[in-house]
C-alpha cells in the first residue's frame, strides 16, 4: 500500500485554477452589489435630510444650506414650488426634488 503525502502537482494546479476562476467571477458581482447598496443608503439619507430640512424651513425659514451625513454632503435649496437636494452618488451626482404641497 502506497502512502500519500499531500497533493500532486497537477491536483494543486487544478484546485488553484478552479479557485481563481470562482473568485474572478464572484468579485465583480460583489462589487456591483456594494455600489448599489451604497446608492440606496445615500438615497435614504437624502430622504431623511429632506425631512429635517422641511422642519427647519418651517421653523426658521432658511431656503438654502447643506447637511452632512456619514461623510456625504447634502446641499439643498427650497423655492415656492419644490425642495431639491444635491448629493454625490457612487457613480454620479444625484438630484432629488419633491414638490411642496400647501
Amino acid at each position: 500500500m502506497k502512502n500519500s503525502h499531500g497533493f500532486s502537482w497537477p491536483e494543486t494546479i487544478l484546485s488553484l485554477s478552479i479557485t481563481f476562476l470562482i473568485s474572478t467571477t464572484i468579485l465583480p458581482v460583489v462589487n456591483s452589489m456594494i455600489v448599489q447598496l451604497e446608492d440606496k443608503k445615500r438615497d435614504y439619507h437624502s430622504s431623511l435630510v429632506m425631512y429635517e430640512i422641511a422642519k427647519l424651513y418651517t421653523a426658521e425659514n432658511i431656503p438654502t444650506g447643506a447637511m452632512q451625513v456619514d461623510g456625504v454632503i447634502y446641499s439643498y435649496d427650497i423655492n415656492d414650488e419644490k425642495i431639491c437636494i444635491d448629493y454625490e452618488g457612487m457613480r454620479e451626482e444625484q438630484r432629488k426634488c419633491v414638490p411642496i404641497i400647501k
